[in-house]
């Protein structure tokens, strides 16, 4: 049986990395299995993977029972690292919380022994409508202790909205923040709490009306005697929605044991094992913690680690930059490429009041233009190498392609390669292999550890969507190319999906919400270039004539941040007689 054991230490040449890439498929089993027996488990897995696209089923680490937070939380604490930051909150006021891994256990046993003394159980489901800040950390490490599921609610969402996702997902408790996470303040809280009947809610911080605070939900809780839930490794650790589809709630549910394992392995990787020098102490999180990349990079796969949390309040602003880099241990950083477009809108042609830079600055979404990369290199980093991408879907969990930050191994602008065990493959839609440089279907031969699965209800949906194009394998709807180094290179999207703020949407979504709308006859919607990524663009034909035509795009704009969200509204609504017959607007 070859060792599948890499040491403390990645190659940093390209020929070596491909080596040691086709050694994990061929060894697979092997590779995640190492992976695998790196934390602790409480009854060890008797098969490591079980699949078949056909069905589609995949099964990781079956008959293994495994406590995610244990293994984030209290096998670090055994390393060692009690004393060390696990958590650090930069405040909008300029306060900065700061918890050690054993203060963060501290308040997550006792949150957990709230849920536990109110009558949750594993199995149960609890939802966050929380921005970034410790709450949702201990909440969610809380729930994970307790095998309890955990369902992320973006912020930007609207209260119908909100409403909807928790009563789909069952969950018996809703946690809620202070007004100013919302768009409309506190009322946000009150409306989402008058549709949800007699759910129990609770506020982050200040209590709104009749809703009480976290902090007094687990004051009289007491953590003694307190056991963990050891559940299996398929036990759902959290839920995301993505869309609804007639009346069924579409998106993935990612097992407890492949994505911690999978979080661990891959940040390990590229933020540590990649590194010779300079490997970050603390990182930065700035993306969304109701998506998975937050999840696996911003929560899950640094403290397992024992790699600290930093977040920020509120927006992205120079000052806290600049603090966070003199403050924090060689931090790097987790972040959207509007983050970077928008550091350089504040700081017009200026520089940082710091000679401290990012260990490593990880972009997910879009890969960052080269533009933005050599801005980058001037102002946040030494070194444009150390400007990374990490391709993260819905679906995945972790990147399944990233670049990794030493000059081998990355390009401006690329996707980076495949990461190790895993098996992209670019392919006709003949389902044949691309030759170098030809674009093709990105697909994945074989399932990860961290793979979701389908929300109940949806299984068809998720067979039709993901596994019937190129059967056998797991289509991603990406168009890319591969070059001769074995670099992946995004080429476009090839179904209706834009990506806006950091979230993306099916154009389909938006042109069936505006058809509802009983001025509007048609309506079309496309992608436009915005300056840090895509905007969206909509052409509608009104069903009268419209004599104020600024009243008219607002009228249309709050109905599209009330269907869907303020991140859904257009930047541009151009008004037309009609629609231009041509294969632009699929006529």
């Amino acid at each position: 049986m070859e060792n599948m054991d890499f040491g403390q230490q990645l190659p940093t040449r390209l020929d070596t990395l491909r080596r040691l890439h086709r050694r994990t498929l061929d060894n697979r089993e092997q590779f995640w299995a190492a992976q695998a027996a790196r934390l602790q488990w409480q009854t060890a897995f008797s098969n490591v993977v079980k699949e078949d696209f056909s069905k589609p089923l995949v099964s990781w680490f079956s008959g293994g029972q495994i406590n995610a937070t244990q293994n984030a939380l209290h096998r670090i604490i055994e390393t060692g690292k009690s004393e060390s930051p696990a958590l650090v909150f930069y405040q909008t006021s300029g306060d900065t919380e700061t918890l050690t891994f054993s203060e963060l256990k501290d308040h997550v046993l006792k949150a957990a022994a709230a849920f536990h003394q109110t009558g949750l159980v594993p199995g149960d489901c609890i939802a966050f409508n929380l921005p970034n800040c410790p709450e949702f950390i201990i909440s969610a490490l809380a729930a994970a202790y307790l095998g309890i599921i955990y369902l992320p609610i973006g912020c930007h969402l609207p209260p119908a909205i909100v409403a909807e996702d928790v009563i789909a997902s069952k969950a018996k408790l809703l946690i809620m923040a202070n007004g100013n996470a919302y768009e409309e303040k506190k009322e946000h809280i009150l409306k989402v709490s008058a549709l949800l009947d007699d759910l129990p809610i609770l506020a982050s911080e200040d209590s709104v009306d009749v809703v009480p605070t976290l902090e007094d939900y687990m004051a009289k809780a007491d953590p003694s005697g307190l056991e963990p839930a050891y559940p299996q490794a398929d036990h759902p650790l959290f839920t995301v929605y993505e869309n609804r589809l007639a009346d069924k709630h579409v998106g993935s549910v990612f097992p407890t044991g492949g994505f911690i394992v999978q979080a661990h392995a891959s940040f390990d990787d590229i933020f540590n094992k990649a590194l010779i020098q300079d490997k970050p102490g603390m990182i930065l999180n700035t993306l969304d913690m109701s998506k998975a990349p937050a999840q696996a990079y911003g929560l899950w796969g640094p403290l397992a680690n024992g790699t600290g949390v930093i977040l920020m309040d509120g927006d992205i602003r120079v000052n806290t930059i600049e603090k966070i880099l003199n403050e924090q241990p060689n931090p790097a950083l987790l972040c959207r490429p509007n983050l970077i477009s928008g550091l350089r809108e504040q700081l017009g042609q200026g520089q940082l009041n710091t000679a401290n830079r990012f260990s490593v600055i990880a972009c997910c979404g879009n890969a960052l233009p080269p533009r933005l990369v050599k801005y980058a290199d001037s102002i946040l980093v030494n070194g444009p190498e150390r400007v990374i991408n990490l391709w993260v879907q819905s679906k995945s969990g972790t990147a399944l392609l990233n670049s990794y930050p030493t000059p081998e191994l990355n390009r401006p602008g690329t996707l980076g390669f495949g990461a190790l065990g895993v098996e992209p493959l670019v392919i006709s839609d003949f389902s044949q292999p691309c030759k170098t440089n030809i674009s093709g279907n990105l697909v994945f031969a074989r399932s990860w550890p961290a793979m979701a699965t389908a929300t109940p209800g949806t299984t068809e949906h998720f067979k039709k969507t993901y596994f019937s194009k190129f059967p056998g394998c797991f289509f991603t709807y990406d168009g890319v190319r591969s070059d001769k180094d074995g670099f992946f290179w995004f080429m476009g999207r090839l179904d209706d999906s834009i990506k806006v703020k950091g979230q993306t949407l099916g154009t389909s979504l938006i042109e069936g919400v505006l058809s509802a709308h009983p001025l509007v006859e048609e309506a079309v919607v496309i992608s436009g270039q915005g300056s840090s990524g895509e905007d969206i663009v909509v052409f509608l034909v009104p069903c009268k004539p419209v004599q104020n035509e600024q009243k008219y795009i607002d009228q249309i704009k709050n109905y599209i941040g009330d269907k869907i969200g303020r991140f859904a509204v257009p930047e541009k609504i151009i008004i037309t007689d009609q629609l231009p017959k041509t294969p632009l607007f699929g006529h």
